[in-house]
This record gives structure tokens, C-alpha cells and sequence, in this order.
């Protein structure tokens, strides 16, 4: 199925004093939780939905134990998870003056893995084959479906699509 999309105006305004407008993915469904990842696994596989839960469950305590301990996480076919921090606005002007208390934030970093042909043209594995398609095109061509696109919700106030980045609480 094609990534839909449609059309968000921007809260920040451009030098000239204008708000201009950007494609933003629209989510469909609900929330794909870990039990039904579990279950769709355990469908492709000989393992129970129980099992597939119990080994995703360690996979992310030993993934975050690692992140935590200063390494990049791989995981072929997949990524690269790796922890980084950022001190928006709280800059020294001294190598030795640096401390801990200058982060603002910790957040995990997810790259997709990618594959480079011959022709030396990078390929996210991730999203190889992604196609889109606009909304107002689809609910065009299927009358029957609502054309009420501003129901969606907005979960990031900045128009960020809702994706935080994988913020992870320091204090957590």
C-alpha cells in the first residue's frame, strides 16, 4: 500500500511573512502495538505469538542496556540505533569548561540500513519501493470514503509530523 499524504500549513513563517505549506504523511489504522507484532510474526513463522513477544522483550532490554552502556545497536536489515545528546543553547566557550549539566536532551538515533548498487546509488532497505499517494487523489477517486482530512491528529505542536525523534527520558 502507498504512504498517503496531504497538505500542512507551517506555524513558522518564511522571511517574507508567509506560511507555507508541505506534505505530511497521514497515519492510517491504529497503533501497531508489540502483541500485534507478535502475532503477525508468529502467522509468518513456527513460533507462538507468546514467544515472539517474550524474544522482542529482550531485544529491547538488551538493546537499551547496550545503548546505555555507550554503543551503536545494529540490527541487519534493519539499523543502527545509537545514542546522542544535544545541549541546544548551552555552549562554553572552554574545552574543560564542558559538563554534563549543559545536555538538554537525550535521543535515540535510528539509520536505516542501506544497500549501494553498482551504479553507486544508495537504497534505503527500509524503503525500497515506497510510493505515495495524496490524499484529496484518493478520496477523489473513492467518492464514498470522508474528505474530512483535518481530523487527524496533530501529535507535535511544531508540525513535525509527530515523530520526536526517539526521545528517551535521562531520568527514566
Amino acid at each position: 500500500m502507498p504512504l498517503l499524504y496531504k497538505a500542512y500549513r507551517s506555524n513558522l513563517k518564511t522571511k517574507e511573512g508567509k506560511h507555507l505549506h508541505y506534505p505530511r504523511l497521514v497515519k492510517t489504522g491504529k497503533v501497531v502495538t508489540t502483541q500485534k507484532i507478535g502475532e503477525l510474526i508468529a502467522d509468518k513463522s513456527a513460533v507462538t505469538p507468546g514467544d515472539v513477544h517474550n524474544v522482542v522483550r529482550n531485544l529491547l532490554g538488551v538493546m537499551r542496556e547496550q545503548l546505555l552502556n555507550g554503543r551503536s545497536v545494529r540490527l541487519d536489515g534493519l539499523g543502527t540505533f545509537t545514542l546522542v545528546v544535544h545541549a541546544i543553547g548551552k555552549g562554553v566557550e572552554k574545552a574543560e569548561d564542558v559538563s554534563s549539566s549543559q545536555i538538554t536532551r537525550l535521543e535515540c538515533r535510528f539509520t536505516p540500513e542501506y544497500t549501494r548498487s553498482a551504479g553507486n546509488q544508495t537504497t534505503r532497505a527500509l524503503f525500497e519501493g515506497v510510493e505515495y499517494v495524496k490524499l484529496t487523489e484518493l478520496t477523489e477517486k473513492n467518492s464514498s470514503a470522508s474528505s474530512d482530512e483535518e481530523d487527524d491528529p496533530d501529535p507535535d505542536e511544531n508540525g513535525n509530523g509527530g515523530n520526536g525523534g526517539g526521545f528517551i527520558d535521562p531520568a527514566a
